[in-house]
Formats: structure tokens, sequence, C-alpha cells
């Protein structure tokens, strides 16, 4: 998550972000690509600083999840999600209805991949809102690194 935030600590400087970071998991030990899942995480920064207008903010923790495992949440001041298009958020090309503040939409793959990659690695990803122009939070839940010999 550390990596993700410094590559984007550009973009979300320049629209005045601010930026709350809150890494609580003291148990971190993930099993997995840190590449796919640094692109995981990047892609939900980039996507919250693309629907958070300027002087909005932004808040990722992290923290310990029960049974073992982590989980990271991202979370804006953003356009937020109505409750007709959370169910389908993570389907491949959608992009629902609402525009960023520039009026700029991605291709609706983002979130797509980001769910399989994290699928992927044996956790899931969630998206909560409380509807348009109230902001979005995604959380990423990821199991705990086996114990070494354990059947898997």
């Amino acid at each position: 998550m550390r990596e993700a935030l410094e590559v984007c600590r550009g973009e979300l400087t320049a629209k005045g972000l601010q930026v709350t970071v809150n890494l609580e998991a003291t148990r971190p030990q993930l099993t997995g690509d840190p590449s796919r899942l640094r692109q995981v995480f990047w892609n939900l920064l980039q996507n919250a600083a693309k629907f958070t207008p300027e002087g909005g903010a932004i808040t990722v923790r992290s923290r310990d999840r029960e049974g073992g495992g982590v989980a990271v949440e991202v979370a804006d001041t953003g356009a937020g999600i109505s409750p007709e298009l959370l169910p389908k958020i993570f389907d491949a090309f959608e992009r629902g209805t609402s525009k960023t503040p520039l009026g700029v939409d991605g291709l609706g793959l983002g979130l797509a991949i980001a769910q399989a990659i994290v699928q992927a690695h044996g956790g899931r990803i969630l998206a909560t809102s409380a509807g348009e122009g109230q902001g979005a939070t995604f959380t990423v839940e990821l199991p705990a690194h086996p114990e070494k010999g354990a059947a898997g």
C-alpha cells in the first residue's frame, strides 16, 4: 500500500486532496504477487483521486482481520456510487452514469481487474457508498499467510 501511495502522491497533492493514512495491521504478512496487489491498491487510489473533487479527502486504513489476514480500506469524499450501481461496480465495462469532476471516465475495467486479482489471492473486495455525492469506501480483505507446512 505504501508503494501505491507513493506512485499516486503527485496526483493527490496536485488536487489538494487531504490524505490520511492509518496502517494499523500488525500481521500484514500475505502470500501473493506483490506487483499485482500493488496494482489493486494503485487502482483504488487512482479511482478515489479521480472521483474526489479538489480539496476532498481520502483515507487509507489497514487492520488485522479476525481469524487472520488483513483488511485495507480506501475511503473518499467523492462522487459516491448510486445504490443501483453498487451490485454491478465490479462488472467489466461498467462505468455507471456519474462523471468524474472533470467529466472523464475510464474503460470500466479497473475494478473488474482488481476483483480478479484479489480473488486469485483468496480474498475479496467490497464497495460501499451511501449514494451519489456521499463518497465511497472500497475494502480489500486478504487471508493470512499460511503457516509453513500447512496444507494449501
